[in-house]
């Protein structure tokens, strides 16, 4: 009795430690841009202590989940890519090599072209990891009004 009373109290005690999908949340923004039709998307990410979240260019052994932006909405332009808007911090992970992740808070900026009014859908892709385990990646559906 004592064993299975261990065997459920130790299942039950991994369930209390579950991944929160929490760890990073997410904030969407639009901007005018340099050129009448062109529009700044920002992403603005504020990731839970002591977890992290990968560059678009991560860097590693080529199995890191980078965070990405996807626009849905048709008839748009990308003029620049998603860019972070600081420097990330690059670190030697064992097993891995050298990785670009951002801790803290983040703005991510992205330009394109488009038409003033338009509502602008997408997804932010992401995975937060920290030094012991990552998250199962995110997808984070956005809604911006140009």
């Amino acid at each position: 009795m004592k064993s299975i009373f261990f065997i459920v109290f130790v299942f039950c005690s991994f369930l209390g430690v579950a991944q929160d999908p929490s760890a990073v949340t997410w904030a969407f923004t639009s901007k005018p841009g340099n050129n009448p039709d062109e529009f700044i998307l920002t992403a603005s990410a504020k990731i839970q202590e002591g977890f992290h979240v990968f560059s678009p260019q991560p860097g590693g052994d080529g199995l890191l989940i980078p965070t990405e932006m996807t626009l849905t909405t048709t008839n748009i332009k990308i003029v620049k890519p998603l860019t972070p808007q600081r420097r990330p911090v690059t670190k030697h992970m064992e097993g891995i090599g050298m990785v670009n992740y951002f801790e803290g808070e983040i703005e991510f900026n992205m330009t394109i072209q488009s038409t003033k009014g338009a509502t602008i859908n997408g997804i932010m892709s992401s995975q937060c990891c920290n030094d012991q385990m990552c998250l199962p990646p995110s997808d984070v559906p956005f809604k911006v009004k140009l």
